[in-house]
């Protein structure tokens, strides 16, 4: 008889320097839990999971603190989060699952193939990308603890890959306010190379020196920002935001606020350029979208 412990929790963790898993007699056992658990998420159409030394260092400790009567109640969610910063995964989504097994590997995943509360959720769970196996004897009984995660950088990562090709981002944002103008009878907005480079300039400052802001640190407004790359502008605006992973996810969120809005619908503008930064910078991961709205000098409206 195979008898399951599910565990579920949630976090979001820090990163501190990365600790090695000591050596052990477990890897192979590790290895066939890949390839079992992996097999069954294949055949039901998931992304194969990748075995996190990491991730492992972790279920190895909570396994050997089980064994050894060391588990506290209600408290193996929190544990294991301390231990996976400590190790330095940073982790997005955890779940724990615990079992005692007189079967072997192919048994214990064959078992939970037929589950159908949170184990077989763990199993089959669509936002894992990692693993990590522990493995431990508790009164001559295999205990193997599995930890099914997704780190940060995996999130970010696959959040983003649309975004990596800027001109394009570009193209798609021009599309989408011309649409929001187009449909309240509004003259079309135009793409200038000056404020495309005014507005990524202001997503590259913000991204690298931390603030969040239409004022640079130093004092420069959107206007000032313009006129430094060279377009004399008689008006200017801008719309900032930070945290969308699409075009049309930052636009929604820009026609919702009255502000950005008038911006966006403003009879005033002729012109608009585009700015977008992404990445990890020591507060963590980051995405800041700009737009620069802007009328020349001397210029009637066209």
């Amino acid at each position: 008889m195979i008898r399951l412990t599910p565990y579920a929790f949630r976090l979001a963790v820090l990163v501190l320097p990365c600790a090695l898993v000591a050596p052990d007699d477990y890897q192979a056992t590790r290895e066939e839990f890949l390839e079992q658990i992996n097999a069954a998420r294949v055949a039901a159409g998931r992304t194969p999971l990748k075995l996190s030394a990491a991730l492992s260092s972790v279920a190895q400790q909570r396994a050997g603190d089980i064994a050894a009567g060391r588990e506290r109640s209600g408290r193996g969610a929190e544990e294991d989060l301390s231990r996976a910063a400590k190790a330095g995964y940073e982790a997005r989504v955890v779940s724990e699952i615990a079992a005692e097994a007189d079967g072997g590997v192919e048994d214990v995943v064959s078992a939970w193939k037929q589950e159908k509360g949170p184990v077989a959720a763990d199993l089959f769970g669509k936002d894992y990308r990692e693993i990590g196996v522990g493995v431990s004897l508790v009164a001559e009984r295999p205990l193997y603890v599995l930890l099914f995660a997704l780190s940060w950088e995996d999130f970010f990562r696959e959040r983003t890959g649309a975004l990596s090709d800027l001109e394009r981002v570009r193209r798609n944002m021009l599309a989408r306010v011309n649409r929001e103008r187009d449909r309240r009878g509004l003259s079309p907005l135009r793409r200038h190379p000056y404020l495309d480079d005014a507005a990524q300039a202001h997503a590259d400052d913000m991204f690298a020196r931390r603030y969040y802001s239409h004022d640079s640190p130093n004092g420069n407004t959107a206007i000032d920002r313009v006129a430094a790359r060279g377009y004399r502008a008689r008006y200017a605006g801008e719309n900032i935001a930070r945290g969308q992973y699409s075009v049309d996810e930052v636009m929604d969120g820009w026609m919702q606020s009255p502000t950005h809005r008038e911006h966006l619908l403003s009879p005033v503008f002729n012109d608009v350029g585009f700015g977008l930064k992404f990445g990890k910078n020591p507060g963590g991961y980051e995405i800041l979208w700009v737009q620069n709205f802007a009328r020349p000098r001397g210029r009637e409206r066209l």
